[in-house]
């Protein structure tokens, strides 16, 4: 049974996520449109730093599913620690 406190605090960290999430949608937003805005008054981009040959960069689905597999690994890891620290505290009778 999840303390109203834990809940709580899970909420706070909920919302405190969101929120930087939020503000850095916000920034690349603003990024794209400043980017958008100087060229359509004629200036040129700004220069992309020079790649070393076999540098590629990933593509914005490629960062998307190394996120979600990532988000995926940490949470399974959670679950075995939480699963393991639950049996700990159990007392003696409760570990296998």
């Amino acid at each position: 049974m999840v303390s109203d406190k834990q809940r709580d605090w899970q909420e706070q960290l909920s919302e405190m996520l969101r929120a930087q999430q939020d503000a850095y949608i916000a920034a690349v937003k603003a990024w794209r449109e400043a980017v958008a805005a100087a060229m359509a008054a004629g200036s040129p981009p700004p220069p992309s730093p020079p790649h070393p040959a076999p540098f590629v960069v990933p593509t914005p689905g490629e960062v998307t599913e190394a996120s979600y597999a990532f988000a995926s690994r940490l949470l399974a890891d959670q679950s075995r620690f939480l699963e393991a620290l639950s049996k700990a505290m159990g007392g003696p009778d409760n570990q296998s």
